[in-house]
Order: structure tokens, then sequence, then C-alpha cells
């Protein structure tokens, strides 16, 4: 696999925007408590396009996607929605766009 550009990281801690522009999502990183939550990642902003939701174990940890090939793209940048304060981080891995 290879890209036009360098992968770049964001790191949230709550509901907002993670990167302006269109952009590739190559993975994510995310940490939660020992409940269940959600991760919603849309293109265009908190009322845009769902790109990808993830549903998190209601175990505590750390847990990573990869997504492959050329990842999913976000015409119109990333939002993150943090269902509740049980997830504590969100990394996007991404290639284009930048960081808002």
């Amino acid at each position: 696999m290879s890209f036009a550009s360098d992968v770049k990281a964001k790191t949230v801690v709550a509901t907002g925007d993670m990167v302006n522009g269109r952009t590739r999502i190559q993975g994510v990183y995310y940490t939660c408590t020992g409940t269940a939550a959600a991760i919603t990642l849309k293109t265009g902003g908190s009322g845009g396009t769902t790109v990808m939701e993830i549903k998190t174990p209601a175990a505590a940890g750390a847990y990573d996607i990869i997504i492959p090939d050329d990842g999913i793209l976000a015409t119109d940048g990333v939002h993150a929605t943090l269902s509740s304060a049980e997830v504590l981080s969100v990394t996007l891995l991404y290639v284009g766009g930048a960081p808002a």
C-alpha cells in the first residue's frame, strides 16, 4: 500500500470536528471505560453523512481499527460524535485534509 502523502493523526476527547477538507480515513484508535457507547464519524459536519459508526464494547480498554486499501473517503472533513463520557479519546489516522 502506498500513499501520495503522509498519514496524519488527530485526537479528540469530546465531540467535535477532527479534519477539514477531503480526506481518507485509514484507521481509528480509541479508549473507553467498561460501559458500551458509540463513536460516529461524519463528513460534512455534525449534521452530515455518517461514514463510519463504531459500537464500543462493554469492556474497558484501548482498541484499534485499521481500514484496508484506500480507506474511507470523507469528502467534506471528518466530525466525531462521542455518545457519552464512556469514550475517553478517539485518534483518527488519515491522509489528506488538515487538522481541525
